[in-house]
C-alpha cells in the first residue's frame, strides 16, 4: 500500500464511528434542550406554587400588621426549600416596602460569575405571587430561586451526557472493528485469488460463498470469469500442443525419407556441415561413405517398382545395422545412400565399416511380391575423409560420390577410397 493511501476498513472505522458520534450528539443536544426545559418548567411551577404557598400563609400576619410572625413563617419556608430569598412586599400599588425577608447565600455563586450567569439564563427568575384578603391585595411575595442548584443540576446532567456520548463512540468501536474482521476476511479472499492470478497465472482456485451479497456476487463473477479464462488456456494449450506435434510431424518430414524412413538429403547436408564445423573445432575427422545400388534399374525392369522399393527399404534397415548409433544413415535419392561417420580416427574407420556393409548386403532378398524369388543385393561404396579429402561439406561428399563410381568401374560390389590423383582423372573423362 502507498504512503499515505487510506484503507478501505480504516475509511469504514472512521465513518462509523462519527456517523455513531454526530448521530448521539446531536440526539443528545435535542433531548438535552427538551429535557432541561422541562426541568425549568417544572422548576419554575414548583417555585410559583411555593409562592402562593407562602402568600397563602402569611395572609393573617400580614392582616394584623405581625412582621415578626412572617418573618419566622418566611425563615421556616427557606429552611425547608433550596431558595435563596423569599420577600414579602406590603402595599396595594407597591411592592417597594418590605414587610418581611429572609435569606441565605446563593449557593456560594457570585453574583457576576459566569456560573450564575448561564444558571441565570437557563434557570427561571424571580417568581411572584399576591397577598390578597377579602378581594383586597395587601401585597406581594416575591421568591427569588436558587441558581447555583440548578447550575449543579445542570452541571451533573451534562457531565452524565458527556460521558454517556464518549461510551457510545466507545462502543461503537466494537461493531466497527467487527465489522472490520467480516469485511476483511472475504476482502482478504477476492485479493489473493487475484494476486495468484497476477503475479503466478493461477486461476484454478475458486471462492466460496460469501454472507454479504454484494461480495459474494462479485465472488461469483470472478469464479466464473476464472473458469472461462481456465477454459481458453486449456483450449489454447491442447491447440499449442496440436502445433507443436504438427511442426514436429512436419520437420520430420522435411528431414526424414518417406520410403524407407531414413534421413534425406536435406537433413544429411545439415548434419554433415555441424560434424565438419564440429570437426574443425576439435581437431578431429569425419568420414562420408556413398553407397548405390548395383543393377538396381534391372530389377525395377524385371520385378517392378514394388519390389524396386522393398529392395531400397531392406538396403535401408542393413545399412543402418551395420554402424554406431551415433553415425547417420541417409537416402540421398533413387538408389543412393549415404553414411556420415563423426568422428573417425582414419581411414581404418572407414574401411571397417565399409567391410560390415559389403557383408550385410551380401545375403540375398526373398521378394514378396514374388513367391520363391530371391535376388542379390549388390552395392559400391565410395570413401571420403574431412580434412584429408576435402575441405567443405559439398566437396567431400563429390570425393566419395567419385570413389564410388571408381569401385563400379572396377566391377561393382566392392569400396574404394577417395584418391585424387585417380579420381580427379576419371571425373575429367
Amino acid at each position: 500500500m502507498r504512503a499515505g493511501r487510506k484503507t478501505l476498513f480504516g475509511v469504514l472505522r472512521y465513518i462509523i464511528i462519527w456517523s455513531v458520534a454526530l448521530s448521539l450528539l446531536v440526539s443528545s443536544v435535542l433531548f438535552a434542550v427538551v429535557f432541561f426545559h422541562t426541568v425549568r418548567v417544572q422548576r419554575e411551577d414548583n417555585v410559583t406554587l411555593l409562592a402562593r404557598t407562602a402568600a397563602y400563609t402569611v395572609e393573617a400576619a400580614m392582616v394584623f400588621g405581625d412582621r415578626q410572625t412572617a418573618t419566622e413563617i418566611l425563615n421556616g419556608i427557606l429552611a425547608k426549600e433550596k431558595i435563596c430569598r423569599i420577600t414579602i412586599y406590603s402595599g396595594a400599588d407597591s411592592s417597594d416596602d418590605v414587610f418581611a425577608q429572609a435569606s441565605r447565600p446563593c449557593g456560594g455563586v457570585s453574583a457576576g460569575g459566569w456560573r450564575n450567569k448561564v444558571a441565570s439564563f437557563l434557570a427561571c427568575g424571580a417568581v411572584r405571587a399576591e397577598i390578597n384578603h377579602d378581594g383586597k391585595r395587601l401585597g406581594v411575595v416575591e421568591i427569588l430561586n436558587d441558581n447555583a442548584v440548578f447550575m449543579g443540576f445542570l452541571s451533573r446532567g451534562a457531565g452524565v451526557l458527556v460521558f454517556c456520548l464518549v461510551l457510545a463512540v466507545l462502543l461503537a468501536r466494537m461493531p466497527a472493528r467487527w465489522m472490520e474482521r467480516r469485511f476483511s476476511t472475504e476482502l482478504a479472499s477476492l485479493a489473493g485469488m487475484a494476486h495468484a492470478a497476477r503475479l503466478e497465472g493461477d486461476f484454478t482456485r475458486r471462492l466460496p460463498a460469501f454472507e454479504i451479497a454484494e461480495f459474494n456476487g462479485l465472488g461469483q463473477d470472478f469464479n466464473a470469469l476464472f473458469s472461462e479464462i481456465q477454459a481458453r488456456n486449456a483450449e489454447l494449450a491442447l491447440r499449442q500442443s496440436h502445433l507443436e506435434t504438427v511442426n514436429r510431424t512436419l520437420s520430420s518430414q522435411a528431414m526424414c525419407d518417406p520410403l524407407t524412413g531414413l534421413a534425406n538429403r536435406a537433413c544429411f547436408s545439415e548434419q554433415l556441415e555441424i560434424a565438419i564445423g564440429k570437426a574443425r573445432t576439435d581437431g578431429t575427422r569425419v568420414g562420408v561413405l556413398y553407397i548405390d545400388n548395383d543393377h538396381f534399374k534391372d530389377i525395377n525392369d524385371n520385378f517392378g517398382h514394388a519390389a524396386g522399393d522393398s529392395l531400397l527399404v531392406n538396403v535401408g534397415k542393413r545399412l543402418s545395422g551395420a554402424v554406431r548409433e551415433s553415425d547417420l544413415v541417409a537416402r540421398l535419392g533413387g538408389d543412393e545412400f549415404v553414411i556420415l561417420l563423426a568422428p573417425v580416427n582414419g581411414e581404418d574407420d572407414l574401411w571397417h565399416v565399409s567391410n560390415k556393409v559389403l557383408a550385410a548386403m551380401s545375403r540375398k532378398l526373398r521378394l514378396a511380391e514374388r513367391e520363391g524369388v530371391d535376388i542379390e543385393l549388390g552395392v559400391s561404396v565410395g570413401m571420403s575423409v574431412f580434412p584429408d579429402h576435402a575441405n567443405e561439406a559439398v566437396s567431400l561428399l563429390r570425393a566419395a560420390d567419385q570413389a564410388m563410381y571408381r569401385a563400379k568401374r572396377l566391377g561393382r560390389g566392392r569400396a574404394c577410397l577417395y584418391d585424387p590423383s585417380v579420381d580427379a582423372v576419371l571425373e575429367d573423362e
